[in-house]
């Protein structure tokens, strides 16, 4: 089964739509679609995942490349990652993701 998110970046105002695949071997795969090039070539540049990629913060790829890559610090790309990943695994229930409730940082007035 294939799993998409959208992540909708602000003040940049770009858009990627990332797609998470588990692979016959066990592995999982991460594509993306983007108005940003550094994201799509964040994503694409991951290559097959692991298992251990999803759950080990400080050994995942996600996480690394991410660290030495060239976006801003504050991007939602890597959670976006995690978390078509995470849905594709199981680790997150598909019927969560079906309700379709988005992840959001909201700015309010103090």
């Amino acid at each position: 089964m294939t799993t998409r998110v959208r992540v909708n970046m602000f003040p940049c105002e770009n858009r990627t739509e990332i797609t998470a695949e588990a692979t016959d071997d066990g592995n999982y795969v991460v594509r993306a679609i983007s108005s940003c090039e550094k994201a799509h070539r964040y994503v694409e540049g991951l290559g097959p995942l692991s298992l251990i990629d999803l759950t080990d913060k400080a050994g995942s790829k996600v996480f690394r490349d991410f660290l030495n890559g060239d976006m801003s610090a504050n991007c939602l790309l890597p959670s976006g990652v995690m978390t078509a990943l995470w849905v594709e695994a199981g680790m997150i229930a598909r019927s969560m993701a079906r309700k379709g409730v988005p992840l959001s940082i909201e700015f309010v007035e103090g």
